[in-house]
């Protein structure tokens, strides 16, 4: 049963969904960025160190160890930020929730007050047509 509320509620439900799609997106792109962090901790671990040689050698391997941590930090910014966003995504979420059930809950209301009054009119029609019967019957029993 539709009421006043109902283009509310869709409303409502669609910006919850909208934030769960963004709150989805947001965790891929944290379980990317981890992933991305991990690899490039792997190829850290994985470089070697000249033991002999040029000096050139040795430039390259620390210039090359640079890039790679200068890398990693601007990766575990971005993850800093993913996550900062998360929970403002979150708290976003939490008051569409509310939203939601504030107008979901008002919705209830008006259609259990439309049931009521559809209750009512049908006793009254029922009640009418008792008394319809009744008198063309003359009081007597059917």
């Amino acid at each position: 049963m539709t009421t006043k509320f109902s283009p509310i509620i869709d409303l409502r439900k669609k910006d919850m969904q909208e934030c769960e799609r963004a709150i989805l997106q947001n965790e891929n792109n944290i379980t990317n960025k981890r992933a991305q962090i991990e690899r490039i901790a792997d190829e850290l671990v994985g470089l070697k160190m000249p033991q002999n040689g040029m000096f050139s050698a040795m430039q390259a391997y620390n210039e090359m160890k640079k890039m790679l941590l200068a890398h990693l930090q601007n990766i575990q910014d971005e993850l800093n930020e993913l996550l900062l966003h998360k929970n403002s995504l979150q708290n976003q979420y939490k008051k569409h929730h509310i939203e939601y059930e504030k107008i979901a809950f008002l919705d209830k209301k008006e259609q259990d007050k439309m049931f009521k009054a559809l209750n009512n009119r049908e006793k009254r029609e029922v009640d009418e047509i008792a008394m319809m019967l009744y008198n063309r019957t003359g009081g007597k029993r059917i």
